[in-house]
């Protein structure tokens, strides 16, 4: 089913944000909750079992972002067989791939509590939430094909609303279990309940919705797995790459370091993560579809302005926020968690660093994605998540988790600095020069101000706490805004200088097909 009309991009960013907001606020609500319950070495536990059943995000062979262009692709051209086609044979692959997560998690949770030294106290607990985890994966694989339908038609805002729902579900269990003293393994089996209350609504919201969709098993087809796995291959090793940078991490410190480390270095990595989450939800998660129903029309014109248009505005969402979690990161930390965290934040400026670069480029990967060219982008993150390990391992005996946060931001640099910006303004057809141009004024912007902002006065309104850091960060925004409203106005208005034969001056303003000359 599909409009003619494309849903509004700003409308779907910002249900993605009011969503994540949502998110980041109970996150931030019930982290301190958990601490206190389950303890450092407990929440520390919950971390690293949380980053090993990252690693099952590689089951996913790609398929979902597959499923993300080639639904909004056929959806666009009206090829309803292909599209029932390509959710049903992802179905049954997910059915498949879930099963295997069940099993694999029975298997492995109790050499890796040996594995990781896991204290006879702690070693029940280690297991049991392994293996309920690795239920509650093993039925989303399935449920997110359906939440990847709803997204690749553009209906995000009923997709929000349903995250919205779910994640009160899960947080108010996570509260009822811990406060009956369930401990980790109550967070479990809220993590389990909740997943299965996603997969029925994100079911129906598709079977409901969307009138072309028919969805039977046996229309699986074994030439439709082919094309998704094809596509969903170089995804994969770009997961392997995502999995490697955001995960293996807390893998590394917990062999190397220590338990309460990942911790600690835990606290730096989520901020980082809802810092992910603000960018891809107003960039990747909106633009992906989009470029793939342009291409399904043939849009070559409309891709190249939209790309533009939205490295610009990545830019400043990127640099913009960036810049807030290195000036006001460690306040944030001691009012959030306490000081007993504050070694995070070392690692948290050192991977906001390398994020804020990256993050600022993500249309380019929601491009590639939607032309079907990542191939070459998975090739290069595959090497950077090789070198992140190999440098990660080498830094964390002698630098903790600093050194593990360096082994993440160095081989991130290099690939974002130079390589994707390289390939991506190939493919669009656009220079190098001009590619940086559109990141750059926003870069510089943000290093000034983290320049000088020790050296600025604050404000401080009832007390150094969370509204004083609130109106603070607002105020370090408003040359983020300036700018803007500058750029904004450069490129809408050209104004031209020049003297005629009479040597009379001439200002002409121009405004798309408007032009006024002023004569003095």
């Amino acid at each position: 089913m599909t409009n003619k009309k494309n849903p509004s991009l700003a409308v779907n960013a910002l249900s993605n944000w009011i969503t994540l907001a949502v998110t980041v606020i109970i996150g931030f609500l019930i982290t301190p909750f958990i601490i206190e319950k389950i303890g450092t070495t407990g929440y520390g536990i919950w971390i690293l079992i949380s980053s090993i059943i990252g690693y099952y995000g590689i089951l996913d062979l790609g398929i979902t972002s597959a499923i993300t262009r080639y639904i909004a692709l056929y959806a666009k051209q009206k090829n309803y067989k292909g599209l029932n086609e390509t959710i049903s044979t992802s179905l049954t692959v997910f059915i498949v791939i879930g099963l295997v997560v069940i099993i694999i998690s029975f298997f492995v949770a109790k050499p890796l509590a040996i594995f990781f030294n896991i204290s006879t106290n702690y070693a029940k607990n280690f297991q049991q939430l392994l293996i309920l985890l690795g239920i509650s994966i093993g039925f989303g694989f399935p449920g997110k094909l359906f939440g990847a339908v709803v997204r690749a038609h553009e209906r995000f805002v009923l997709a929000n609303s349903i995250s919205v729902i779910i994640t009160l579900v899960r947080s108010s269990l996570i509260v009822v279990f811990l406060s009956r003293d369930f401990g980790l393994t109550g967070i479990a089996f809220s993590y389990l309940i909740s997943t299965c209350l996603d997969f029925i609504f994100n079911y129906f919201m598709c079977k409901f919705k969307f009138s072309n969709i028919r969805i039977r098993l046996k229309s699986a087809k074994w030439l439709t797995a082919g094309m998704l796995l094809s596509f969903g291959s170089a995804t994969t090793l770009a997961s392997i790459a995502d999995i490697m940078r955001s995960y293996l991490d807390s893998f590394v410190i917990g062999k190397w370091v220590s338990i309460k480390a990942v911790a600690v270095y835990g606290i730096a990595a989520i901020l980082i993560r809802f810092f992910l989450q603000f960018i891809a939800q107003g960039t990747k998660a909106v633009l992906t579809p989009r470029f793939s129903s342009l291409e399904g029309e043939g849009k070559r014109d409309q891709i190249h302005q939209l790309f533009l248009k939205s490295l610009s505005i990545a830019s400043y969402l990127s640099f913009a926020a960036g810049t807030l979690i290195i000036i006001f990161g460690k306040q944030f930390i001691v009012l959030w968690v306490g000081t007993d965290f504050i070694g995070a934040v070392p690692v948290l400026w050192v991977l906001t660093l390398s994020y804020s670069i990256a993050f600022a480029q993500d249309p380019g990967i929601s491009l590639v994605y939607a032309l079907k060219k990542h191939y070459f982008f998975a090739a290069a993150s595959i090497i950077e998540g090789i070198v992140n390990v190999v440098l990660s391992i080498y830094l964390a005996p002698r630098y903790g988790i600093l050194g593990v946060a360096i082994g993440t931001a160095v081989p991130m640099l290099l690939i974002k600095l130079f390589l994707q910006p390289i390939y991506v303004s190939r493919i669009v057809g656009i220079s190098f020069v001009r590619y940086w141009g559109k990141l750059m004024p926003t870069l510089v912007l943000a290093a000034g101000l983290i320049m000088i902002a020790p050296n600025m006065p604050k404000i401080e309104l009832l007390g150094n706490g969370y509204i004083s850091l609130a109106v603070n960060g607002v105020l370090f925004l408003v040359p983020f805004a300036l700018l803007y409203v500058l750029t904004d106005v450069i490129l809408r208005y050209r104004i031209v200088l020049m003297r005629n034969k009479g040597n009379i001056l001439v200002l002409t303003i121009r405004k798309g097909g408007f032009k006024k000359d002023l004569t003095e």
